[in-house]
Parts: C-alpha cells; sequence; structure tokens
C-alpha cells in the first residue's frame, strides 16, 4: 500500500503537477488522520466496554458482601434483639419490685439470655471496597449518586467499628461469674449459685449492668 501511495506521488512530481500533488498530500494526511480517530474510537469503546464489565463486577461484589452482613446482622443481632430487651427489663422490675417470679431457674437462665450480642465483634466485608479504594478505581462506577452513597455506607461502617471499641458492659462478666455454664447440660444452675445469683440480682451493681445494657442493646 505504501508503495502505491509512493507510485503517485513520484507520478505527480514527474509531471510537475505539483497542485494535485498538494491536494493528494492533504488527502494523505486526512486519510491518515480519519485512521487514528478510528483507532482512538475503538481503543476507546474497547476500554469503556472493559470498565463496564469491571463496574459490574465490582458492583456484584459489593452487593453480595454487603448482604452477608445484613444476614449476619439479621442472625445474630436483630432476631434476638426482643427477647433480650424482655429478660433485661424483666431483671430491671424484679430490682425495682415489679416483676414476680414463677420459675426461678428460668428467671436467671433468662438473664443468662441478656448476654447474646453483648461482645459482638462487628466483623463487616471490605474486601471490594478496599479494592476500590486501593487501586483508586471508584471512578469506574459512573453513577454519582451510587458511588456516593457506597462511600457513605462504608464511611458509616467506619464509624460503627470505633465506636464498638471498648464496648462490653460487664453485664456478661458478671452473669458468667454467677452461674458458670455448662455445654453440656446449659438449662442448669446450681442450688448455691441460684440462691447466690438471687442475691446478686437485688444489687445496684446488677441494676446499672442491666441499664447499661439495654442501652447498648438499643445503639
Amino acid at each position: 500500500m505504501n508503495k502505491f501511495f509512493r507510485h503517485i506521488r513520484r507520478s505527480l512530481i514527474k509531471q510537475n503537477k505539483m497542485g494535485k500533488y498538494f491536494k493528494y498530500a492533504i488527502g494523505e494526511i486526512l486519510l491518515v488522520m480519519i485512521g487514528i480517530l478510528l483507532a482512538l474510537q475503538v481503543n476507546n469503546w474497547n476500554q469503556n466496554r472493559k470498565d463496564s464489565i469491571k463496574e459490574c463486577q465490582y458492583l456484584i461484589n459489593l452487593k453480595k458482601e454487603i448482604q452477608m452482613d445484613i444476614d449476619f446482622i439479621n442472625r445474630n443481632v436483630l432476631e434476638r434483639y426482643p427477647k433480650k430487651m424482655e429478660v433485661l427489663i424483666n431483671g430491671k422490675k424484679y430490682y425495682q419490685g415489679k416483676y414476680n417470679i414463677q420459675d426461678t431457674l428460668q428467671f436467671l437462665n433468662n438473664l443468662g439470655y441478656g448476654n447474646v450480642f453483648g461482645n459482638v465483634i462487628w466483623s463487616f466485608h471490605r474486601t471490594t471496597y478496599n479494592q476500590l479504594t486501593n487501586a483508586s478505581h471508584f471512578d469506574i462506577i459512573e453513577n454519582d449518586s451510587l458511588r456516593e452513597s457506597i462511600l457513605n455506607y462504608y464511611n458509616f461502617l467506619n464509624g460503627v467499628d470505633e465506636s464498638s471499641e471498648g464496648k462490653p458492659t460487664g453485664y456478661i462478666d458478671f452473669t458468667l461469674s454467677l452461674a458458670p455454664w455448662d455445654p453440656s447440660n446449659p438449662e442448669v444452675i446450681s442450688a448455691f449459685d441460684t440462691k447466690l445469683f438471687m442475691t446478686k440480682v437485688k444489687t445496684e451493681e446488677f441494676y446499672r449492668l442491666v441499664n447499661r445494657e439495654i442501652s447498648l442493646a438499643h445503639n
């Protein structure tokens, strides 16, 4: 192809047809420019296609990780929250003389249920978020509103992590110190431990710990 174009140029020069030569040269330059622009356009299209595929994969992975966090919170926190609050409030009422115990052993075991998610480690999934951050790929998410929402969500999680440091209230240690938990027989508390536990439930220390655990549960 290059030999063909060179042959035309030489022929025009030999024939002293400079006007046609310049027109031809300009036309050749235009063809080259058009070829370059087309190549750039194809390259941009191909890069955009790759970015779109990568964006979709990032969003799919983010959705999976967020769903795992939702499942964890539902299973370990939200589903247990109503009973946890019920037994803690009953403990408060007993201290205040407003609750009549029907079954002492059941009452104390229920107070032990107040321990649930009191020391939960909030370990949220951040693998995909970290990949986006470390590679400076957040701009690959084209939707501005979606991108901002994702950033706000993970900033919120960072705040949850910080606020959960030193979170345990002492309620768990208090109840476990009074009624040793036997994995093989978790519903049984000895007669001696039952008597001691019941005296401690009437103390101001217990009342304060229950209030702190309720506040933690609300948060």
